[in-house]
């Protein structure tokens, strides 16, 4: 074996162990009906605007997914929740919630980096899923979220400790999404259901 392959194999092992371990703990398929796609904008907008491609939004945000809740206990003792599914692929996103019942699942991201929040309720006996996705990459948002940075007080932070920005904050704070998308569906646990 070339000496840069084995190189390359053993960088990969120590970084993995470095990292913890991760572990996959719920995987869900997931189908939602195009026709049942609802969106809400806060942007003044024309008839044509309102009008919804279904195609587009399933193309983009996956009507058809694979979706997986993944646990990652770092060497730390921290453990995080992560979320991945078609628009989340790479790593994941982090979890600001992660409830699941013998009856229900309850899954909410923190916002991503593209300022985008994903949030889940799924019936574990039906099947019957409600998918939310708020998006908030508008220039208001980002002009009332850094009028809030300057005056948050430590008692009521706007971020968590890891810098991350949740749905429950959001709403304490008033902070209105630019669009918001609703997906009504079957998620069932197993892949190929």
């Amino acid at each position: 074996m070339p000496f840069k392959k084995f190189y390359f194999i053993l960088l990969l092992l120590w970084s993995f162990n470095v990292d913890g371990k991760t572990s996959n703990i719920l995987k869900l398929s997931c189908e939602y009906d195009p026709k049942l796609i609802k969106k809400e904008s806060n942007v003044p907008s024309t008839n044509d605007d309102q009008k919804i491609n279904s195609s587009i939004i399933c193309k983009s945000f996956g009507c058809n997914d694979i979706v997986e809740v993944n646990m990652h206990d770092n060497n730390n003792g921290e453990t995080e929740y992560r979320l991945r599914n078609s628009w989340f692929d790479h790593q994941g996103i982090l979890l600001d919630d992660f409830l699941m019942t013998e009856n229900k699942i309850t899954i909410n991201t923190f916002v991503s980096q593209a300022y985008f929040l994903d949030s889940y309720d799924i019936d574990r006996v039906t099947g019957k899923t409600q998918r939310t996705i708020y998006r908030f990459d508008d220039p208001d948002f980002f002009f009332n979220l850094r009028k809030l940075q300057e005056n948050a007080s430590t008692d009521r932070p706007l971020f968590n400790k890891k810098g991350k920005l949740s749905l429950k904050t959001i709403k304490s704070f008033s902070l209105e999404p630019w669009e918001i998308f609703y997906f009504e569906g079957k998620c069932f646990e197993g892949t190929g259901v």
